[in-house]
């Protein structure tokens, strides 16, 4: 539950972006009949926290093998592990890899689009990835909405940085930023996902923690916080699963140790 400092802070941060706030909330009181409570309510303590035992007592490379073993068994999807250095040369491979015709496993014409995530850039230079076939672009935000959105849904391959993975459900959790719009990882046939070994945590519980601190604090929120769980599917109809019902059909994680 956030302090009575950080809650002044989020309501002063809300009074500059909500027209009429005050006079809403109080008509709303006055209809249920009472006073506006202006005073945070406190957090209830939960009997049971069961949900923050689970897989609490596993290291960073235990997690590691529970995320391989769920993505690659359950998800169907590739997990890959890495090194900073070696991350360029994995990447191209993986992107090379489904711009391949799928019959001889010919090299075919593709393109890539690339995250403009700092840290991934700090990492992977575009250029190296790309050959005679295989394009790569890099996210462009001042280049607006149109061109951005007309090349993910053109590319084979979109390559996105992950905030966080979680090791239960083999997920990849994504923060919108201009640098990395959300079309990079929904577009494109294939997704691949770049997180770092450290980055890797239990369950869901630990990625709303990580969100609720920054809430905690005063910090912005992303505009939306994906959970993307291998390749798009669905089994609504009998039970029987079928991939790639509305987004990518294949899906690869990078997983960097060194980090």
């Amino acid at each position: 539950m956030a302090n009575n400092d950080s809650v002044k802070t989020m309501d002063q941060q809300a009074d500059q972006r909500i027209y009429n706030r005050d006079s809403f909330l109080n008509n709303i009181a006055e209809k249920l009949g009472r006073e506006r409570k202006t005073t945070p309510v406190e957090r209830p303590a939960l009997k049971y926290r069961c949900h923050h035992d689970v897989m609490a007592d596993k290291s960073q490379e235990e997690l590691k093998a529970e995320l391989i073993k769920y993505t690659e068994t359950a998800l169907g999807a590739r997990a890959i592990e890495t090194t900073k250095a070696d991350l360029n040369q994995t990447l191209k491979s993986v992107c090379l890899h489904y711009c391949q015709n799928e019959e001889n496993g010919e090299a075919t014409e593709g393109e890539t689009i690339l995250s403009a995530d700092e840290r991934l850039l700090a990492m992977v230079n575009p250029s190296d990835l790309a050959d005679e076939k295989h394009s790569v672009h890099v996210w462009n935000q001042s280049a607006g909405y149109e061109p951005n959105i007309t090349i993910a849904e053109r590319a084979k391959v979109g390559v996105v940085f992950a905030e966080q993975a979680l090791a239960e459900s083999g997920t990849m959790v994504l923060y919108s930023n201009p640098a990395q719009g959300r079309a990079v990882s929904l577009l494109p046939e294939a997704s691949v996902f770049v997180v770092p070994q450290s980055a890797l945590v239990a369950r869901l519980t630990q990625a709303t923690a990580a969100l609720h601190e920054k809430a905690k604090n005063g910090e912005r929120i992303p505009s939306c916080v994906n959970f993307i769980s291998g390749p798009s599917s669905t089994a609504d109809i009998e039970l029987i699963k079928v991939v790639g019902v509305h987004g990518p059909v294949f899906a690869t994680y990078i997983i960097i140790n060194d980090m």
